[in-house]
């Protein structure tokens, strides 16, 4: 297995050295391969970082089986891009671990019931915006805009 091991931090007087080392021990204990991939003073609510926009290309083209985080937040602060991406790495094939988070390792079968449930309250969200969106259009044309 060869892992993506990303990590992040949002300014430039943060290192990102103890994700590194947390990830490093990870996949050295279960026997992987990895490359780190790492952000260094980006925000985590930009869905298009560098280093992340290369492991994503990197996952399509199947040089990764599983992805690696220190904490959710790391990856991301939008729950729409992370059910997006979890999305395009089941269908790609690759696993997903968040090292800090309990319960949010796809490649057991607690884990992968975790990630369908965040899918199913992400599908709920977009139900629920769009509910609003489509009462606030309506509300718009009756007052005539």
């Amino acid at each position: 297995m060869h892992a993506a091991l990303y990590v992040r931090v949002s300014t430039d007087k943060q290192t990102v050295a103890m994700q590194v080392e947390a990830l490093e021990a990870l996949a050295r204990a279960r026997g992987w391969t990895w490359t780190v991939y790492a952000d260094e003073a980006v925000s985590g609510i930009k869905e298009s970082r560098k280093e992340l926009d290369k492991l994503m290309f990197d996952a399509r083209q199947g040089r990764v089986n599983v992805v690696a985080v220190w904490r959710l937040d790391r990856l991301t602060r939008s729950l729409g891009h992370l059910i997006h991406m979890l999305d395009t790495w089941v269908s790609e094939g690759v696993a997903f671990v968040s090292l800090s988070d309990a319960g949010m390792d796809t490649t057991t079968p607690q884990g992968r019931l975790l990630a369908h449930m965040l899918g199913a309250f992400a599908a709920f969200e977009r139900e629920l915006i769009r509910e609003r969106v489509i009462a606030g259009v309506r509300i718009a044309q009756r007052h005539g805009t």
